[in-house]
């Protein structure tokens, strides 16, 4: 094999291509990137971005320019892939073919957008990019009326960051609490009274009927039960797209998202696809594509090693954090239907893990403000431990011994 192709130079592309390397690929490797910018992290950009886009993290980049130079990291960026050609080998840039003997998509998403007058409105916004950040802190500012539509975990971030600056914050969503796909009815409904003690109008329950625009900006927005809410600006975080156009077109298989098995190859030999675009087996069975940091990182080192040739067989569970105000929420696994929840430590205090049980399976694990406990909780999760909720509650019981019990 003498040359790579890895399509999207983000997070997922600039770690494939860093392992690739590490592994000592020595052939030529191509990263095409949509933006300007070469791979960076994307959690700042509802955080650090929006409190100070002049002065981002040290962190933000995966790299400086020299790594990938040194690395011969053939990039080409602020550049849209046209085509898969399977037939010639390789990639259809401007035109001209990238020739590559095996091709990785981390195509990723792009921001769902609302489907109403006034959704591409000067300040209406929709974060995923760190332009998107950078448009939208402009209009973050001290006083200003802030609409967020959708509180999953963009939704959020982005109302405690607005909090922080001293916005006027409501934030719309359509389900009983935020986040709740995620947390579950209990837990989301914690995290709800906790935005709405930090200043949020929150209107949970709640959808948008429309929005009303005057000289090209959104002045109004109108909820299902009738009620107007002034803004200056509005935030919309209802999910993305993924890009699945290059290999639909090319005849691979998709579904919500491309579909790849263990060693993140997908239906054609020769391409393989990771991050949140890549629909994979779950740890609990079935099919799932997750939209995390963690499996955008480590799905694109799997894939660079099976695409090198190596024994790779990548399944884990979903694990995610999130940081709002002053609370760290981290989870693992997932909430399996008729779950029993048992709580160790106080939810007043904001310092606590919830797990979730079925029989004396933990199948997954909350942690508020308690990051050691998700550090063996992931292997909890990984070892389908058993535990008695009596032990589960019992903080002298360590979670390592727990663990030590599994095998």
């Amino acid at each position: 094999m003498r040359s790579i192709v890895v399509v999207g130079a983000n997070l997922a592309g600039g770690r494939a291509v860093e392992a690739m390397r590490q592994a000592g690929f020595d052939g030529r490797i191509t990263l095409i990137g949509e933006e300007p910018w070469r791979p960076y992290e994307r959690p700042p950009l509802s955080k650090e971005v929006l409190w100070d886009p002049a002065n981002v993290p040290d962190n933000f980049f995966l790299h400086d320019e020299a790594w990938y130079a040194d690395n011969r990291i053939d990039m080409r960026l602020g550049v849209r892939a046209e085509a898969l050609d399977l037939t010639a080998g390789g990639v259809r840039l401007g035109g001209d073919l990238v020739q590559a003997d095996r091709i990785l998509l981390t195509t990723g998403g792009s921001a769902r957008k609302l489907n109403m007058e006034g959704a591409d409105a000067a300040n209406v916004h929709y974060l995923r990019t760190r332009d998107d950040a950078t448009r939208m802190a402009t209009d973050l500012k001290d006083g200003a009326r802030i609409v967020i539509i959708g509180m999953g975990v963009i939704g959020a971030e982005v109302a405690a960051s607005a909090i922080k600056l001293g916005c006027r914050v409501t934030a719309i969503e359509p389900l009983a609490a935020p986040m709740i796909r995620a947390l579950g009815p209990q837990f989301g409904q914690w995290l709800g009274e906790e935005h709405r003690q930090r200043g949020v109008d929150t209107r949970f329950g709640r959808g948008v009927n429309a929005m009303r625009v005057l000289d090209g900006r959104v002045t109004q927005v109108e909820l299902d039960d009738g009620s107007l809410v002034d803004c200056d600006a509005v935030v919309v975080g209802v999910g993305i797209v993924p890009e699945t156009s290059l290999a639909k077109d090319a005849g691979i298989v998709t579904n919500n998202g491309i579909i790849v098995d263990r060693q993140c190859r997908t239906s054609n030999e020769n391409v393989f696809a990771a991050g949140d675009v890549a629909e994979q087996d779950s740890f609990f069975g079935g099919h799932i594509r997750q939209e995390t940091y963690q499996n955008a990182a480590d799905q694109a080192q799997a894939a660079a090693l099976a695409m090198l040739g190596q024994d790779v067989d990548y399944c884990k569970p979903v694990w995610y954090w999130s940081d709002q105000f002053d609370l760290n929420i981290q989870f693992c696994g997932h909430i399996p239907a008729q779950a029993e929840v048992t709580l160790r430590g106080d939810m007043a205090s904001n310092q606590f893990t919830a797990f979730f049980r079925s029989g004396e399976t933990i199948e997954g694990i909350l942690t508020v403000n308690r990051a050691p406990d998700m550090g063996i909780g992931k292997r909890l999760i990984e070892r389908r431990a058993k535990a008695s909720a009596a032990q589960l509650a019992d903080a002298d019981v360590s979670l390592r011994e727990i663990l030590k019990q599994a095998g």
